[in-house]
């Protein structure tokens, strides 16, 4: 029995589109644990900065709680004991925090994000 619709081509634009949609899935692969490692760390951040008074005497304190969240986070790389401005007043305090990092997306595309967070909390 011969079939008549099979020749045997190759379809190149479901080639194309399985080419793409691997490329995409790679992206995606090492874009999402950096913005997921970020908002992670920024949770960690907003913890902190409503630690209560008592609790965190010194700003020195405080920069060793957050750069112990950023060896945990494996963020090392990036922030450093430069990368925060602490701000404490009677009624509040703030943690500013930016860092640049760079990912490479697809192999021969990097791209450099910029993160820039604060960090608001009333003092109790």
């Amino acid at each position: 029995m011969r079939r008549t619709r099979e020749r045997g081509e190759g379809n190149f634009g479901t080639i194309l589109l399985f080419v793409l949609l691997a490329a995409v899935g790679l992206a995606a692969w090492n874009l999402i644990p950096v913005y997921y490692t970020h908002y992670d760390f920024t949770d960690k951040v907003e913890d902190i900065c409503r630690t209560p008074r008592y609790k965190l005497r010194t700003e020195g304190a405080m920069m060793d709680m957050l750069m112990k969240e950023v060896v945990a986070l494996k963020l090392d790389d990036w922030i450093g004991p430069a990368n925060f401005e602490i701000r404490t007043t009677d009624t509040y305090r703030q943690i500013l925090l930016y860092y640049e990092r760079d990912v490479q997306i697809l192999p021969g595309w990097k791209r450099t994000f910029k993160f820039d967070y604060t960090a608001e909390q009333p003092l109790l």
